[in-house]
């Protein structure tokens, strides 16, 4: 199952009475604002995101460093952060026993 950006816009306009057009602003609104704080704030501190409960976006800083070790001797790699999406342990143990009643 897909469950598009579209999708969840209609169904949230559709529960609370509003249009799909201020919620779709809403959506873009808070990507711009969460994009900002991502990118606008020093490469070297950590940024972590509550998106949700249970969901947040973490940005860790990786130094440049030179691999010389195995398979891949003599490789630089440019110094860069990584951006990933985490759901919590809690939240991920809530979807189960939801599931499967556990």
């Amino acid at each position: 199952m897909n469950i598009t950006q579209d999708t969840l816009i209609n169904q949230i306009a559709g529960k609370e009475n509003i249009s799909a057009a201020t919620v779709r602003q809403i959506f873009r609104s808070a990507e711009n604002i969460i994009f900002d704080y991502l990118s606008s704030i020093s490469p070297s501190e950590e940024v972590s995101i509550k998106l949700f409960n249970g969901f947040n976006i973490k940005r860790k800083y990786i130094k440049k460093k030179n691999y010389s070790k195995g398979l891949f001797q003599n490789i630089d790699s440019p110094e860069h952060v990584n951006i990933k999406a985490c759901l919590s342990k809690y939240y991920n143990g809530q979807v189960n026993s939801k599931l499967f009643g556990k």
